[in-house]
């Protein structure tokens, strides 16, 4: 599978707006307006640099019990892959279990289950156009 470079990682984090406030003035960026992504059941935001910061969206939902599990921090690496259906096949093809896959503006993206690739969470993505207005990484 070619993965043309990590597009983002993403953090769980208790609070959101205290960690936007820490990475915007720690790393000098700036986040988008925090949006929630109701499939995984988070409240998302990112930020040009590649950091993605999300917080459980409901108390009882799926991300509350996985940060109740794994606590705050490194959450998913995120890899942007040129065919999306090609790099979904071999990960299937490799017994990599899907968790989730969606699509968001012009993302389409999955999730794949961290017990398949040594406790790592990977999400594959790939886009039609770049998102919400931000430019290219190279």
């Amino acid at each position: 599978m070619k993965a043309e470079r990590i597009d983002h990682v993403s953090f769980f984090v208790k609070d959101l707006d205290k960690a936007m406030k820490f990475f915007s003035e720690l790393l000098e960026t700036s986040f988008l307006e925090p949006f929630p992504i109701k499939s995984v059941d988070i409240m998302d935001t990112l930020a040009p640099l590649g950091i993605d910061l999300c917080t459980p969206l409901t108390p009882d939902g799926v991300s509350s019990k996985v940060m109740a599990r794994r606590g705050e921090g490194l959450s998913m690496v995120s890899f942007k892959v040129p065919n999306f259906e090609e790099a979904l096949a071999e990960m299937k093809a490799r017994g990599i279990r899907q968790l989730v896959r969606d699509t968001i503006g012009a993302a389409e993206w999955a999730t794949f289950d961290p017990r398949d690739t040594f406790g790592v969470m990977i999400e594959l993505i790939a886009y039609k156009a770049y998102p919400m207005g931000m430019p290219p990484q190279p």
